[in-house]
């Protein structure tokens, strides 16, 4: 090692001299003092001994076997190592110093005393993760064998009495039985007489000991009252004492009085009540900073509240009695130990008693009035701060953060801008309008703007926080923070201000762009851009998301320069978190030119194909993003979905399906799921995607819900592709599926449902899969999610298509039923498909009145009743029937009407009547009834929509009985007819005028010739026909008469 000044051979010197058992006491005085003259003068003399292998055991042994000096000069040189690095403290105590140590403590010479007291207070500070320390001050009984020395009054008086109960102090944090060995010792006995007696020097310690002593074990307390140590406590608050005796004081206070009743009468009987008040607002009045001053503040004010009950009951009691102060100064000292109230209320004093935050903020706004004296003010806003500063009390006010920002302007604004924000707060303290209001609009936009230049720096922090809340709450805000030139100073601030500065001045940029296009452009031309990925690159998290986000609003379109120093970000060792990077590039490449993006050597073609690169990453939370991001840019363009770079992009994504974390499979699989929405068009994607079949059906069955609803997504769109969609084993989707439809988010139901319809169009619809949609309940997971969606939406249309295409089915055979059958034993499962004929647009109406058709049979009551109850359904069913091209929808929609008119007749012509499409429906009837078109339904018509009905029979030896009958396919529309004729004579006519009669005639003598000899089958076209003729002919007599 290289020497230049000779330290290191001088240090070796000294330790090899003191080794040397021949040597007189006077030499090894002597390379003592000179190795401590070098440890206390040359920096690299200290690294010297630490490392010297033989410093310390030396050391040791002469403070063991050395004489008086040689021992004084030894604990010293220990001492002065202990200082400097706690690893060469414990170094020391592991030499076994403390032996020596004690017994040079316990020597007649006042000055080996000090030394040794001076080196055990050195070596005992150690922190509370001192194991090592802890047990060999536990072991040696270090702790008794103070208190003794502290009892007997040492030679060396007060000096020792300083160092060895500062040694005492940091062993009470550390060492194993420190408190029981002190009460043993009568520890509490020598700390009262050492508050009485002791020098201020020591008064410090001896409070903390104390106050610590009294929360350890509370019987405790009985002794200091006895020794009438209150008065001393009260009288060590005073300003005459220093910040550390007074703050500890009141920590012994604090201590007293939240363990002993009997101390909080005490106390308050020696007018301890006011010395606490002054103690609370002395770091106020009299200019004190540091950590003691706030102690002081904070133990003054517990005690305060330990025995009024409460800090509630502090906060309250201060506040009433400033009603009742007879001089400013009086009101002035109440507002600043309010203040000091407000400042440390917690959750426990809020469990303890709740505090009204709307009471305090009037009472403190009362305040203010005309005249008022410049102290009372300075304290009225000092007691505002503190409230507004304190989460628990500030979240139950309205208007808080803007309170809060105000005050602290306040407090740093000149008279005339002071006058101006403390009106603005008042308004908003009483209620009397919203922060835009409050600061008069346009003018305090100004005002604020004024005070982004050339203010400090935590003025320029308060104002710019309450621009940002401005341009988050009111949109005029933007044109005005826009108008009075607040631009280019906010991008200076991104530039130069502080860290929360430029987050706040981020967002309001942000704001300002998404409001509108011409303040875009604006920001744009400010030049913003370096500053925000300066941001990005070098922000905290928060400041990481907002300048992504602010990038993604501000730049339209594609910016090449931009693009590259995003890209050269991701490879770069800063930002370590390539996520907000990855946010800012996505928003960018989601606008670029596909032409860009396909050039190799462009800055978009080698930003996407970095961020496909980095897929590969050794970081999980990379990967995951750069595949979230992946998917964000498919998912918007599908040009890119049916590029070559699709392809690239798919073969790594893929790799990433058998990775272990959650997060990047959740993410790979979202980038999978956009990639195969274009599987159709894009056929080199769709043969590599079916290799990703396996590994998709994989993770749909996770027990990870989040894995399994992506995985779902990505096979929905997957299923797109007919190959894929017939190869595919139906219960591998089926049940995922359908766990996804119960408990995933919307988007994934939505895909669940399109997988379970895909799955179904791409096949025949046999017993085996009914059966298994029976068994993992399908169709109720179906009308579940149809009930929670918005009709008209995406999730309708795909939940609907899987239902019909199930209505659709041929049906089961043996003891299966159909799958739609469960819709039946489920009565409440109709209601929100038929919500969906109501407002949903006509395919998805067609598709909801194919499947409800289904159930005329089963449940004509209930269904009705939907119907009746559903607003507008009536009128939305009929515009089907009379528009609808699909012969199904128009039976099916037919038998719907036939069901609500049996429910209430009244109500279904009177809503035809008023969306006028009754006659229009009755036209279509009939030309239903004269239509060939329908007479392909045949018995497929009877299966699948069909009502019974009841017909009374004449002639039975009971005089009449009733039967049952099933009408279907067009005679359907004959009932509907007949319900409608029924109902008043216009309808009769319209009816007539559309050709019913002939119509009805030419059939009736279809069915008998047809049906001769099947009366079953003829039995209900008699008693429709019946039911018609008859209407007919009333209004023909009518008419006559």
């Amino acid at each position: 090692m290289e020497d230049p000044d000779g330290t290191l051979a001088s240090v070796a010197q000294c330790i090899e001299q003191l080794r040397q058992n021949s040597s007189p006491v006077q030499e090894k005085e002597h390379s003592l003092r000179q190795l401590l003259e070098l440890i206390d003068t040359r920096g690299n003399a200290f690294s010297a001994v630490g490392s010297h292998s033989q410093a310390v055991p030396v050391l040791v042994s002469l403070l063991r076997s050395g004489s008086l000096g040689v021992k004084m000069q030894a604990a010293t040189v220990l001492g002065s190592l202990c200082k400097k690095e706690n690893e060469l403290r414990v170094k020391v105590l592991l030499g076994g110093c403390i032996p020596p140590l004690l017994g040079l403590l316990k020597s007649s010479s006042a000055e080996g005393q000090i030394a040794a007291a001076k080196t055990i207070y050195a070596v005992s500070q150690g922190d509370a993760k001192d194991h090592v320390g802890s047990k060999i001050f536990s072991t040696e009984g270090v702790v008794p064998v103070l208190w003794e020395q502290l009892e007997k009054g040492l030679k060396a008086g007060n000096v020792v009495d300083n160092l060895l109960t500062g040694a005492l102090r940091n062993l009470s944090s550390s060492t194993e039985g420190f408190w029981s060995a002190t009460i043993q010792a009568g520890g509490v006995d020598i700390l009262v007489k050492l508050l009485k007696t002791g020098q201020p020097s020591t008064q410090a310690n001896v409070c903390f000991l104390l106050a610590c002593v009294m929360m350890e074990d509370a019987s405790v307390c009985s002794r200091v009252l006895a020794s009438e140590a209150t008065k001393q406590l009260l009288k060590l608050l005073g300003s005459g004492n220093e910040a550390s005796i007074r703050a500890e004081a009141a920590a012994a206070l604090k201590s007293l009085s939240a363990q002993s009743k009997e101390a909080r009468k005490e106390i308050a009987n020696c007018n301890g009540i006011p010395s606490l008040i002054n103690a609370t607002i002395a770091p106020s009045k009299e200019f004190m900073q540091g950590e003691y001053a706030q102690a002081l503040q904070e133990n003054a004010m517990c005690a305060l509240a330990n025995i009024s009950g409460g800090l509630s009951y502090v906060i309250s009691s201060l506040g009433q009695s400033l009603e009742s102060c007879n001089s400013p100064a009086q009101v002035a000292d109440t507002l600043g130990a309010l203040a000091s109230a407000l400042m440390i209320y917690d959750s426990k004093a809020e469990t303890t008693r709740a505090s009204d935050s709307m009471e305090i903020e009037q009472t403190l706004v009362k305040q203010f009035k005309p005249r008022l004296p410049f102290l009372v003010q300075e304290r009225t806003i000092e007691a505002l701060a503190s409230l507004y500063g304190n989460a628990i009390l500030s979240s139950k006010l309205a208007n808080s953060d803007a309170k809060r920002l105000l005050v602290g302007l306040i407090t740093m604004a000149s008279n005339e801008v002071q006058d101006e924000l403390i009106r603005s707060l008042l308004i908003l303290c009483n209620n009397e309008g919203t922060l835009w209001h409050a600061l008069q609009g346009r003018e305090g936009i100004q005002l604020l703007i004024a005070l982004l230049g050339l203010s400090s720096e935590q003025q320029q922090e308060c104002a710019v926080a309450l621009l940002c809340l401005l341009s988050n709450e009111n949109d005029e805000s933007k044109w005005a923070i826009t108008a009075a030139g607040g631009i280019p100073p906010l991008v200076q601030i991104l530039e130069t201000g502080s860290a929360k500065a430029k987050e706040d001045s981020a967002v309001i940029l942000g704001n300002l762009c998404n409001h509108s296009e011409d303040i875009r452009e604006c920001v744009e031309s400010a030049d913003a851009v370096p500053a925000l990925l300066w941001l990005l690159k070098n922000g905290s998290s928060n400041g990481k998301e907002i300048a992504a986000k602010t990038l993604n609003h501000l730049i339209h379109k594609s910016d090449t320069a931009t693009i590259s120093q995003l890209t050269a970000l991701l490879t770069s060792d800063l930002p370590e978190s390539k996520v907000y990077v990855l946010d800012a590039l996505r928003s960018l490449l989601s606008v670029a030119p596909l032409s860009d993006m396909l050039r190799e050597g462009s800055a978009s073609n080698d930003a996407i194909e970095t961020m496909i690169k980095i897929l590969s990453s050794t970081k999980e939370e990379t990967q995951a993003k750069s595949a979230s991001a992946l998917a964000g840019i498919f998912d918007l363009r599908k040009d890119l979905r049916e590029s070559s770079i699709a392809g690239n992009t798919l073969w790594s994504v893929m790799k990433l399906l058998d990775v272990e974390s959650e997060n990047i499979l959740v993410e790979s699989s979202r980038c999978l799921a956009a990639i195969f929405l274009s599987i159709k068009e894009n056929r080199d994607v769709a043969a590599v995607a079916r290799d990703a079949l396996p590994s998709l059906v994989v993770l749909a069955s996770s027990s990870v819900l989040e894995v399994a609803e992506q995985a779902i997504c990505a096979l929905a769109n997957l299923l797109l592709d007919g190959e894929v969609s017939e190869k595919a084993v139906p219960e591998e989707i089926i049940l995922p599926a359908t766990r996804v439809l119960r408990e995933g988010m919307v988007s994934g139901k939505t895909h669940a449902a399109a997988a379970v319809a895909r799955l179904l169009r791409s096949r025949r619809v046999d017993s085996a899969l009914i059966g298994l949609i029976n068994r993992t309940g399908t169709v109720i997971a179906l009308v579940s999610f149809l009930e929670s969606a918005d009709s008209g939406s995406v999730a309708t249309s795909e939940a609907l298509n899987a239902l019909a295409i199930l209505s659709r089915s041929e049906g089961a055979t043996g003891h299966i039923k159909p799958a739609w059958a469960v819709l039946a034993e489920f009565p409440n499962s109709i209601t929100p498909i038929v919500s969906c004929i109501a407002d949903a647009t006509p395919l998805l109406q067609e598709k909801a009145i194919e499947i409800l058709s289904r159930l005329c049979q089963s449940q004509p009551v209930i269904l009705g009743n939907s119907i009746i109850c559903a607003s507008g359904c009536i009128a939305s069913i009929s515009k089907r029937v009379i528009s609808s091209s699909n012969a199904m929808v128009k039976i099916g929609g037919a038998a719907l009407l036939v069901c609500a008119a049996k429910v209430n007749r009244q109500r279904v012509v009177e809503e035809l009547n008023e969306s006028s499409s009754c006659a229009r429906l009755i036209q279509s009837l009939v030309a239903m009834l004269s239509a060939t078109d329908f007479s392909h339904l045949g018995e497929q018509g009877k299966d699948a929509i069909s009502i019974c009905r009841r017909i009374d029979e004449e002639g039975s030896n009971n005089g009449s009985e009733r039967s049952t009958s099933t009408i279907y396919g067009t005679n359907i529309t004959i009932w509907l007819l007949s319900a409608l004729a029924s109902h008043d004579n216009k309808s009769k006519i319209e009816m007539m005028e559309a050709g019913a009669v002939e119509v009805l005639t030419e059939r009736i003598s279809k069915c008998l010739s047809q049906y001769a000899q099947d009366y079953c089958t003829l039995k209900p076209v008699l008693f429709l026909r019946h039911l018609v003729l008859e209407e007919f002919m009333n209004l023909s007599v009518e008419e006559k008469s």
